[in-house]
């Protein structure tokens, strides 16, 4: 955060936190004010948000957040809440930002790494995504047997331990968050593959 001095005509000066960034061009390109100081604060507070909106699109560039995260980014550099909504505001009317485009993508990326429908909950709400706000969810995105053979997919690329195989193997699986019962199943399997072998 900058603070940031205001001189104003008749010999008083008022202070206004601003965040860094705004602080920084407010230096580098000082520029006169308008004279009331309501108007002063206004022209600040503009800049503010063109800022806002600016870092918003950079960050949107490099790859996609959802809005939750994004809020939480821009608080985290001290920009004031009513120009960070205005900027996602802004964000979502261009379709720069699309929180059902961020998480079909996101849901689709983590399946294919092999991550289980608890695992991907998670995160989603770590993410400030609620499921219960996702079209078709969770019927659109998993299906047992598509689970299962995840599942299985991912034991192959695991050794199978010699002490407790079915419990670690298990507990693995769960931890990736396959659910108990497609994780019993699938470890049940590979270690019938195993013994048959």
């Amino acid at each position: 955060m900058a603070s940031v001095s205001l001189l104003l005509d008749n010999g008083a000066c008022r202070e206004i936190v601003v965040p860094e960034r705004v602080g920084k061009l407010l230096i580098k390109d000082a520029f006169s004010l308008p004279l009331p100081e309501e108007d002063a604060f206004d022209t600040i507070h503009e800049l503010e948000y063109r800022v806002c909106f600016a870092q918003l699109t950079d960050m949107l560039s490099r790859r996609d957040y959802s809005s939750g995260e994004l809020d939480s980014k821009l608080k985290a550099y001290g920009y004031r809440a009513i120009e960070i909504d205005r900027a996602l505001r802004v964000a979502r009317d261009k379709r720069y930002l699309d929180d059902m485009r961020f998480t079909t993508t996101f849901i689709q990326q983590r399946i294919a790494r092999g991550w289980g429908r608890r695992k991907i909950e998670l995160e989603l709400r770590r993410r400030q995504i609620d499921v219960s706000d996702i079209e078709g969810y969770p019927e659109a995105f998993f299906d047992e047997d598509e689970d299962f053979q995840r599942a299985l997919e991912t034991l192959e690329k695991k050794r199978v331990p010699d002490v407790r195989p079915q419990e670690k193997l298990t507990r693995f699986l769960v931890s990736r968050g396959f659910s108990y019962q497609v994780a019993r199943a699938a470890t049940s399997a590979r270690l019938e593959g195993e013994s048959a072998s």
